[in-house]
């Protein structure tokens, strides 16, 4: 008696489970697909239709990933070569037009890093495209300045904030950290020139000088600047406030308090502490040895 009941459950489990099987395919909820779909295939393609028959996705992609893998209520689809998005709800919600989709909120919460043909951008949980695939490169957000990323392109780097948008367009060959010569700003490189941008992603002195100092070695806002064998001074507005015009800059308060002696064209003079030059290059030498002499010769 208890070897035919054995066998009758055997039976009873095996139908049971070829009858799932054989009732198309039909997953439950806890598998990769709504519990109410079921995924067909027509030449090779797959789409997906509801428990009733009715055609929910047509079939066109050549694989479906599970559901909820990089983003809760969507699955992942390729077609041609492209990969994008499809949701519960039946619909392409981004189309296969990236070669590779990121984990949602690995640079950016709410994003997702996007590749074509090795350009980057990114795509939002919404189904948009917040950045166009253009940058050979994305760095993390606040890697060098808070609320942005440097991005780069073509060999130039720029930036792109938080919102979304291109605040500083890849334009220089090297972008130096923030904070070194002046707060919230960056040394940055062009064609072999330095200038400064700021936290904003503006431009605040044009790269065109060959050489910057720190700020405050002479004076306490200006730095010195070199283009062309010559030197000048700027300060901390980006303004140049001594031209450069000189082949030389000695430090100031060594000979008259408040004045730094200057050379050019192997001639000596003065420039104040207001940038202005109060004694015209034009000595072939200048005792510097008797100050109370100099004081006498002061104009």
């Amino acid at each position: 008696m208890q070897k035919y009941l054995l066998a009758f459950l055997v039976i009873l489990v095996f139908g049971i489970a070829h009858g799932q099987q054989a009732g198309g395919k039909k997953r439950q909820s806890k598998g990769p697909y709504p519990s109410d779909w079921v995924i067909v295939e027509k030449g090779g393609l797959y789409g997906f239709i509801s428990s009733t028959g009715k055609e929910i996705i047509k079939p066109q992609y050549t694989r479906i990933h599970p559901f909820d893998e990089l983003q809760r209520g969507w699955a992942m689809v390729e077609k041609d070569g492209f990969v994008g998005f499809i949701s519960t709800d039946g619909k392409e919600v981004i189309k296969p037009q990236y070669t590779k989709i990121y984990p949602f909120g690995e640079i950016q919460r709410g994003w997702a890093l996007v590749e074509v043909n090795g350009k980057f951008g990114f795509i939002s949980a919404d189904g948009r495209e917040i950045i166009k695939p253009i940058y050979s490169k994305v760095n993390p957000f606040g890697e060098f300045y808070k609320n942005l990323a440097m991005v780069e392109h073509d060999g130039l780097f720029g930036f792109i904030s938080i919102e979304g948008r291109e605040v500083l367009k890849p334009q220089y060959q090297k972008v130096h950290p923030f904070g070194e010569y002046q707060k919230d700003w960056a040394l940055v490189e062009k064609d072999g020139l330095l200038g400064f941008i700021n936290g904003e992603g503006k431009e605040i002195l044009k790269p065109q000088y060959s050489k910057i100092n720190n700020f405050g070695e002479y004076q306490k806002t200006w730095a010195l600047v070199q283009r062309d064998n010559y030197l000048g001074f700027i300060d901390i507005y980006g303004k140049e406030i001594v031209k450069l015009q000189y082949t030389q800059i000695m430090p100031f308060d060594q000979v008259q308090k408040g004045w730094a002696l200057v050379e050019r064209d192997g001639l000596w003079g003065f420039i104040s502490s207001d940038g202005k030059e109060v004694v015209k290059p034009r000595y072939e030498k200048i005792s510097v040895n008797d100050s109370s002499a100099f004081n006498k010769m002061k104009p």
